[in-house]
């Protein structure tokens, strides 16, 4: 082989791999297997999973209800999160949706200084929904959208309701930024539903395919909840049930009774509010979270920074 015919042979193998390993990169297609949480005791196995969870393709409906407050009208739906996370593909889709309730219409909270404190979520994107819940200036339902990729995100803070795993944003209110990082974007709206903890479970029920366990007590369930940035002045009867699949050890369920006295600024006064938090995990490793329906302002230059930044920042 000549050298001519060797140097234009090695020059379109290296273009076919810039251009293949471009292609799969844009299309944020990379092997991906993470192994499978394992652990001697319940404490580890648990936390494990929780670790896994952050690592593996997967899907979680977070249903919040309120059993006690100060209205006289519970029970009732306060508000549902989904979360669509794709990390083999480095894309994730997060839903928050707060229904028109007696909490969210309370009159004790109009005129309450961080009144947005009553989130039983932990993460400052549903802090921000809920200043906006409890807005005037806003109708309920509503829904809070945010769409993060490698290169970009797009968000929408008064989308309509999704049906179902249908997600749109609204036409002329969204927003698409180029943002090269994937992890500062991702932070406002990452939680954790088990953090790293030294309690005790103890087993509340077992079958062929899942086993479930329990910790009790306010000192025990701080330990293992991420709390909200309320400031909590009490706790009345906290539990927190964790269900893993016997086979793979994964997160299937999580169930909380989060009882909690909340003290509000300037002497707006304590309010007691008692939550039921279930959150059901599935379709691990066949999920897809797929960009919300609709047309996302953003000019051409967005799309291609975004492009750009998918390309360089691996």
């Amino acid at each position: 082989m000549n050298r001519r015919r060797f140097l234009a042979g090695a020059g379109i193998t290296t273009l076919g791999t810039v251009t293949g390993y471009g292609g799969l990169r844009v299309a944020d297609i990379r092997p991906y297997d993470p192994a499978l949480p394992t652990g001697e005791s319940p404490r580890e196995s648990i936390t494990a999973a929780a670790q896994h969870r952050h690592a593996a393709d997967h899907r979680a409906v977070t249903n919040v209800r309120v059993l006690d407050d100060w209205t006289g009208e519970t029970p009732y739906d306060l508000d549902v999160r989904k979360l669509w996370h794709q990390p083999s593909r480095r894309r994730h889709l997060h839903t928050l949706t707060t229904f028109e309730t007696p909490l969210t219409q309370s009159s004790r909270l109009a005129d309450a200084p961080d009144r947005e404190y009553v989130t039983p979520h932990q993460t400052l994107w549903a802090l921000l929904h809920y200043n906006r819940v409890l807005d005037d200036g806003y109708d309920l339902p509503l829904t809070n959208v945010r769409y993060i990729t490698d290169g970009a995100w797009l968000y929408d803070h008064d989308a309509p309701t999704p049906a179902g795993d249908a997600v749109r944003v609204s036409d002329d209110r969204s927003g698409h930024i180029p943002d090269g990082d994937y992890e500062r974007a991702s932070e406002p709206v990452r939680r954790d539903l088990v953090r790293p903890h030294q309690t005790d479970w103890t087993r509340t029920a077992a079958d062929d395919e899942t086993i479930t366990y329990r910790v009790v007590g306010a000192d025990a369930y701080a330990q293992v909840v991420p709390l909200p940035f309320a400031p909590i002045s009490g706790f009345g009867d906290c539990w927190i049930e964790v269900t893993l699949d016997r086979k793979t050890g994964r997160l299937r369920r999580i169930v909380e009774n989060r009882a909690v006295v909340i003290d509000l600024q300037d002497g707006a006064g304590e309010r007691s509010l008692t939550y039921r938090i279930e959150t059901d995990i599935d379709r691990y490793g066949d999920v897809r979270a797929r960009r919300p329906a609709g047309s996302v302002n953003g000019d051409l230059e967005s799309h291609v920074k975004a492009l750009l930044f998918d390309l360089v920042n691996y």
